[in-house]
């Protein structure tokens, strides 16, 4: 379990370490990297160019040539390197300038810095740190080979990536905001980089799972059908969030008919789920957010914001 130390020493964490938290980041959707695509991402108060590697998979690396600061993201891919625009210096995948055309020689300084990436979900994600912390955000309750999702970008929400992911917590809002005639757990288990807990009835299950400060994936069953969702989203700075959803259903194979019904059970979820969002965002984009007067019934919701105090943050490099 997460240990949790005195607020005074959290505030003085929060100071001494700038940066963002630690998380793995949705920077766009896979469907986005067709061959040869080159994509420019603003990203955690700087800019990452995203695109896939010799072996088709994703690469996300700063987007800022370190010859005089070009975006990469406007240069192309040549022999699998980003090339950049401006004079053709070339970096390969690990970050490492491989080509000069002027033939100098490759000064040690010419070198990008390169995030770690894993393709999951339909989503491609990036690491904010040099080696991952824990492994890649799951939905609980499925492997991704059993699923059939869709993955949506979502929009830009005026609000810091930790505060939309508290509402996987926040039971009150649940029932005050979307109506839905839910419980709370006895107990949420806190973990050094998750937060998991399930509620159980006769008629009803759900089974929610925070990954970083950043992801809430939830497995559904209601009326005995089973429905499978993640929220996500990933800092352009200190105040603006990126935020993509996926929804899915169990993938049974099979003919057309199965096929149809997969559809059309995914056509209802991406319904249900857009609703909820639509209901979320006018709160969360116009709020001016800090943890105030607190009660009995946000304990939970206490644990969260605790949780995010403490969570260790690393600080990019800005080009």
């Amino acid at each position: 379990m997460k240990a949790f130390g005195d607020a005074q020493h959290v505030n003085r964490s929060a100071v001494d370490n700038p940066g963002f938290h630690q998380s793995w980041f949705p920077v766009a959707l896979a469907c986005e990297l067709e061959s040869n695509a080159v994509l420019g991402v603003d990203f955690l108060g700087t800019r990452v160019v995203v695109y896939r590697g010799a072996m088709g998979k994703p690469v996300v690396q700063s987007a800022w040539c370190p010859h005089l600061g070009a975006d990469l993201s406007i240069g192309e891919l040549v022999n699998n390197q980003i090339r950049c625009a401006y004079h053709h210096w070339r970096f390969d995948e690990a970050g490492g300038c491989a080509d000069i055309p002027t033939g100098d020689k490759i000064p040690p300084g010419a070198r990008i810095f390169t995030y770690p990436t894993v393709e999951a979900w339909g989503l491609v994600w990036a690491f904010n740190g040099e080696k991952p912390l824990f492994d890649v955000p799951r939905i609980p309750g499925i492997e991704e080979g059993e699923l059939a999702f869709e993955p949506h970008l979502r929009g830009i929400r005026t609000v810091p990536h930790w505060v939309p992911t508290s509402n996987g917590v926040d039971f009150q809002h649940l029932r005050t905001l979307h109506n839905l005639q839910t419980g709370a757990p006895d107990a949420i288990a806190v973990l050094d980089y998750s937060i998991e807990y399930c509620i159980e009835t006769a008629s009803y299950m759900q089974h929610g799972l925070i990954t970083g400060t950043n992801v809430f994936a939830q497995h559904l069953r209601r009326g005995g059908a089973d429905s499978f969702m993640l929220f996500a989203g990933a800092p352009i700075d200190q105040t603006r969030t990126r935020s993509f959803f996926v929804v899915g259903v169990r993938s049974h194979g099979g003919g057309e008919r199965q096929s149809q019904s997969v559809s059309e059970k995914l056509q209802g979820l991406r319904s249900f789920v857009e609703k909820l969002l639509a209901e979320d965002e006018p709160i969360l984009n116009t709020m001016r957010f800090k943890p105030g007067v607190m009660v009995a019934s946000d304990r939970h919701l206490s644990r969260y914001f605790k949780y995010v105090s403490e969570f260790p943050k690393y600080a990019p490099p800005a080009g």
